[in-house]
């Protein structure tokens, strides 16, 4: 007869303990990255503004966190005391575009356009949607006149501005676009991004992307190629529809009305 003790199994809230503090431990990882992400960030505009004749104050929350989380706006961010108040629109040279074949890459946070209004903030911070369509007009209808600074101002003060959505599904037809809603079906998204002469914007809902992204074309693996107004680095990747899917809030593909019209330029 076997007299040892067997070992008995850990009870169901040992278990849960145990999980509870698994996860709290990865919780506090995460905040403590967090944290020394905004501190670095605070020291970096620190040592800026008192070489500047500014200080930390001149900085609100929204710009530091933009530094926080995109160290590709350091420039834009560090500049914002000095250029907040003294946007003013000029006549931007974008010819370099007028024949581009794919939808150029523009970013919100650009000091050309960057510290514009826009929604009650700089543009740099909430001009994603605004952007995308600059980008997409370029393209689609060989227009470059159609800047984020005129998508912008062509907006300003209607429900367009306050809602990413309302514009870019343009019911009004503002900016000279065919707008035709997508489904979300994996085949019918990869044909509306390889339709020759037209583009494909996304509102998303997910934070690793910005507000909207224009999906540009398709590379050699069959992997989707984006232009994320808020992000270079973003826009260098490509990604499998299933990463951007997960995302996605809505989908447009945008057409110029008149097919004759870029084939005329």
């Amino acid at each position: 007869m076997n007299n040892a003790k067997k070992m008995p199994y850990p009870s169901f809230w040992v278990i849960i303990l145990l999980l509870i503090c698994l996860i709290s431990f990865n919780g506090i990882l995460k905040y403590s990255s967090g944290l020394g992400k905004s501190n670095s960030a605070e020291l970096i505009i620190t040592q800026y503004a008192e070489k500047n004749g500014y200080s930390l104050e001149d900085y609100p929350d929204e710009i530091i966190n933009m530094l926080v989380f995109n160290d590709e706006t350091t420039d834009f961010v560090l500049k914002y005391p000095a250029n907040k108040d003294n946007f003013r629109p000029e006549k931007l040279d974008f010819s370099k575009y007028e024949k581009c074949k794919e939808p150029p890459l523009l970013m919100q946070w650009d000091e050309r356009w960057g510290y514009m209004q826009y929604n009650g903030h700089v543009f740099g911070l909430t001009g994603s949607a605004p952007t995308c369509l600059s980008m997409a007009a370029i393209y689609v209808l060989h227009d470059v006149s159609k800047t984020p600074v005129h998508i912008a101002q062509a907006v300003k003060n209607t429900p367009y501005e306050t809602d990413p959505y309302q514009l870019l599904d343009d019911k009004k037809n503002v900016f000279g676009m065919e707008v035709k809603e997508i489904s979300h079906n994996q085949r019918r998204f990869t044909d509306a991004v390889r339709e020759e002469g037209s583009t494909v914007i996304c509102l998303m809902k997910s934070q690793d992307f910005s507000e909207a992204i224009v999906v540009r074309g398709i590379d050699k693996n069959n992997k989707f190629l984006i232009n994320d107004p808020a992000s270079e680095k973003r826009s260098e990747k490509s990604y499998t529809y299933s990463e951007l899917d997960a995302g996605i809030r809505k989908i447009w593909k945008y057409s110029a009305p008149d097919p004759e019209r870029r084939n005329n330029g």
